[in-house]
């Protein structure tokens, strides 16, 4: 599925869950199916496969998630089913979730650090980020040894480069001018 039909199923998604007030909802339903696709790769391949019928295809989805995601996430995914579309179901996720975090007003800053940050250091992160850009900042972190140490913000297309590494880039630059 190209992202062009990813992101329109999403902003279908989006539209009937904002119109339900089930954005939070629908967010955890997608991490739940999600989730069960993960850890159930024969089911994704059972959901996904054109040599089972579309009825069958259907009543294994009802049968795993009737009840337990809201009514307007199991809509697109009948839907994603039937168009065969479901295998995409990740990169529509991916897309739902940013259209979301639009609508919230929330940006996700991507902070790589050489270890694992402490709470209170993740929060006093997120707390300037939030200063700096004027929006709630939602923080994913990761380790990359590689750094030495400090820390490497993404957030809005930007980059806020405090690492030891880009440190000493910078210290090499001045010395071979």
């Amino acid at each position: 599925m190209t992202t062009a039909i990813s992101k329109e199923y999403a902003e279908a998604l989006f539209e009937l869950a904002a119109g339900e007030n089930l954005l939070r909802e629908t967010s955890d339903g997608l991490v739940t199916v999600l989730s069960a696709l993960r850890q159930t790769p024969e089911y994704r391949q059972l959901l996904s496969s054109a040599a089972i019928g579309k009825k069958e295809r259907m009543q294994a989805l009802d049968d795993a998630f009737q009840g337990k995601v809201p009514n307007v996430l199991m809509g697109v995914l009948r839907m994603m089913i039937a168009r065969g579309h479901i295998s995409s179901l990740e990169e529509m996720a991916r897309e739902y979730e940013e259209l979301s975090r639009e609508y919230r007003g929330e940006s996700v800053a991507l902070v790589t650090s050489a270890v694992e940050l402490k709470e209170a250091e993740a929060v006093a992160i997120r707390k300037e980020l939030e200063r700096r850009f004027g929006r709630t900042i939602v923080l994913r972190c990761q380790v990359d040894p590689a750094l030495i140490g400090g820390v490497r913000v993404e957030v809005e297309g930007r980059v806020i480069d405090g690492s030891i590494r880009n440190k000493l880039a910078q210290i090499k630059d001045v010395m071979n001018e």
